[in-house]
């Protein structure tokens, strides 16, 4: 396990990894960390303050300088500023002088330079001659690389008592089969769930899991960006911030000193999360614009393969670009708040250009697809200069669901199982079509949208279908109820109610009346934790990862946002909801 550790600790960076971890690990340690990394701040050479008291030595003040990776002779007093020499006389002439805090003052102090890999032989001469020269009775130096780093990974976050065997080795086999990503990933999701279990008790446990949480985290992004196959790691990252959340959010409005710890364990898993989206959608983005480029990429045995994984890829960039919505949200600077909008602009060209580029975004070959088109058209209808790409995509899909009905080709069904969904469709079966037609979110959810954006032509195509081929199919929308709170981080059990027998024969006004209407009266979606504390978007990432449909209450959202800011494409459209 410490090899593990080792090979994590040289490969992270330092701003945004090295120094993501080691406040944690500090805080494990028992110091009381009261300085973290800033970014645009000036630091005076020191990355990470703590103070307390290590191996049963005297209280001192802990100043960290960290260095990622191997320390070379250019990493030590090359031209950069963030060379570690620099940075260390720094903190000797400005630091100590002026910046430690006014209550620690006096203590002694230890300046620890972090590398994340090791010394190289031909450094560590002046390295050790700078620490000899520069202690005094009140200063004195620590080399932390990565061997002692690992030790202290390994006996403070991952030892036997605290990761049972059985989690270590579930550790151990998802970095063995990172090249087998449904494998890599079954085993992580194990180990989640199993530290998900025992931080159900004290405080302590809470803050030691999101810890452990964390690390296995980071460690899995590692190996596996190493390996070039994120894949495990996007789904792992997933799992991992909503089962941190589940465990954080009874701390959300505490302000005690645990629930101030909670969110910085909260907030090490949730950059972890966004480190590995960006790492992965960074391999997608160079290539939406080019043609069959990304279904092409996907290796495809079938059509069935590169169907899949398409939808799955346009729910993963357009979950990114609803990220970057609810940033801009909660940036209170104007500059970071744009900056923010200018990203989701550009996760919305790479959604529509990734449509364009790709037909077979044009029709899905599973209802439960509706998900990732639903993630896709929340982030797109934010943006009135693309409601006409809505209504275009929209409008193919009605196109060619009716086309494949009418041919018996392959329409959107209920099959889940990959080789029920090689044999789909059976020709000149009724009784087939109504078995894998039961029920759609598929459709009402087009009709939705083809209201909402002034498409009667596909409202109208969809109200036919209805009426002339799935006469059966009991279309539904899904909305949270009083068991969605407990479940819907974990997916522990089965929570929501539906509504059904929707009716396209009535006016898209109408529809819309209906479908808000029912968010009025089920008020259990502002119930749920992430939408009461303003975390909105996890909403977002459960319903993707659990394949469960988006609820409508996140589209009403929207509207009532525009009808508030008198948009008038959907004043209407608000003033009808509220009067039913």
């Amino acid at each position: 396990m410490k090899l593990i550790i080792r090979q994590y600790l040289a490969s992270l960076r330092e701003r945004g990894e090295l120094d993501a971890l080691l406040p944690d690990l500090l805080s494990q340690l028992g110091l009381n960390v009261y300085s973290r990394p800033g970014r645009g701040t000036r630091q005076d050479g020191v990355d990470v303050g703590a103070v307390g008291s290590l191996d049963g030595g005297p209280e001192s003040v802990y100043l960290f300088a960290i260095k990622p990776g191997d320390l070379t002779r250019k990493d030590w007093d090359g031209d950069s500023v963030q060379s570690l020499r620099p940075s260390l006389n720094e903190i000797l002439d400005s630091y100590i002088p002026n910046r430690i805090p006014v209550e620690h003052r006096g203590k002694k102090v230890v300046i620890c330079a972090v590398i994340g890999g090791d010394v190289q032989e031909q450094v560590r001469p002046q390295l050790v001659g700078f620490m000899e020269q520069h202690t005094t009775g009140d200063v004195g130096f620590e080399e932390w690389n990565g061997d002692r780093l690992a030790l202290l990974i390994e006996s403070h976050f991952l030892r036997e008592d605290l990761l049972p065997s059985n989690s270590r080795s579930l550790l151990r086999k998802s970095l063995a089969l990172i090249d087998e990503p449904d494998a890599s990933f079954r085993h992580f999701s194990g180990l989640i769930k199993s530290l998900s279990a025992a931080g159900t008790g004290k405080p302590s446990d809470q803050i030691r899991t999101l810890r452990q949480i964390s690390i296995c985290l980071w460690i899995l992004f590692s190996w596996s960006r190493d390996a070039g196959n994120t894949e495990s790691a996007y789904l792992s990252g997933e799992l991992a911030l909503l089962h941190a959340w589940n465990i954080s959010k009874r701390y959300v409005l505490e302000h005690t000193k645990d629930a101030e710890v909670v969110a910085d364990a909260f907030s090490s898993v949730f950059t972890a999360y966004t480190q590995i989206c960006r790492h992965f959608l960074g391999e997608i983005l160079p290539h939406v614009n080019k043609l069959h480029a990304i279904s092409a990429a996907t290796q495809p045995s079938c059509g069935l393969d590169v169907n899949l994984k398409l939808f799955d890829l346009l729910g993963r960039l357009a979950t990114a670009g609803l990220w970057a919505c609810w940033g801009a949200e909660h940036t209170s600077e104007a500059a970071g708040a744009e900056a923010m909008l200018n990203e989701a602009q550009g996760y919305r060209w790479a959604v529509k250009t990734l449509i364009a580029n790709n037909p077979a975004l044009l029709l899905p070959v599973k209802d439960d697809q509706s998900t990732d088109i639903s993630i896709a058209l929340l982030l797109l209808v934010h943006d009135k200069d693309s409601h006409a790409d809505i209504r275009n995509w929209l409008a193919e899909i009605a196109d060619r669901a009716e086309f494949a009905h009418n041919v018996k080709g392959c329409y959107p069904c209920t099959l889940g199982s990959y080789g029920d969904l090689l044999l789909h469709p059976k020709k000149d079966d009724p009784e087939y079509l109504k078995a894998v037609t039961g029920g759609s979110v598929l459709y009402p959810l087009i009709a939705l949208y083809s209201a909402i954006t002034r498409n009667p032509k596909s409202y109208d195509q969809v109200a036919r279908l209805q009426q002339a081929t799935l006469p059966h199919c009991t279309f539904q929308l899904w909305y949270p109820n009083e068991q969605s709170e407990e479940s819907f981080y974990t997916n522990n059990d089965l929570h929501c109610v539906s509504l059904c027998d929707i009716d396209l024969q009535q006016s898209g006004e109408d529809l819309l009346s209906q479908v808000f209407g029912e968010c009025e009266r089920s008020p259990h979606f502002n119930d749920l934790s992430a939408v009461r504390y303003g975390w909105w978007s996890l909403i977002v990432v459960a319903c993707r990862h659990y394949g469960l449909p988006l609820p409508i209450h996140l589209l009403k959202r929207w509207c009532d946002q525009q009808a508030m800011a008198k948009g008038p494409e959907v004043a209407a459209v608000a003033g009808s909801a509220q009067r039913s």
